[in-house]
């Protein structure tokens, strides 16, 4: 009966191991995530800040979209903050329906649709 319940612990912490590996995993990837959203955003406002090489509207951004205006810069925002508040609430992971839909939501506003 002892060694029953010492496997059983022992199997239990393994688990519990796995598990910590697998969430220090997905927050790597969000980590990496946020990180290339946050610079696709500086890369969007440095656009933004520089004057167009003519007169005849802003310039195309490199991806071929026009700059984000504050409109679009607001939404993405209010996508980012509501995508980053189901996440915190331990309720929801990437893999979930609407955390998808956000990404994608995201993804549209940042090239510009």
């Amino acid at each position: 009966m002892c060694r029953l319940k010492k496997q059983q612990q022992e199997l239990e912490t393994m688990r519990l191991k796995f598990l910590a590996s697998e969430e220090r995993n997905v927050t790597s990837q969000e980590r990496e995530e946020l990180q290339e959203i946050k610079n696709q955003i500086n890369r969007l406002k440095d656009e933004r800040l520089v004057p167009a090489p003519s007169l005849s509207g802003p310039a195309p951004s490199p991806s071929g979209h026009a700059p984000l205006d504050d409109h679009m810069s607001d939404h993405l925002s209010r996508l980012l903050e509501e995508r980053d508040t189901l996440l915190r609430t331990g309720v929801y992971t990437h893999e979930d329906r609407i955390i998808s839909e956000l990404n994608r939501q995201i993804q549209d506003a940042m090239k510009g649709h």
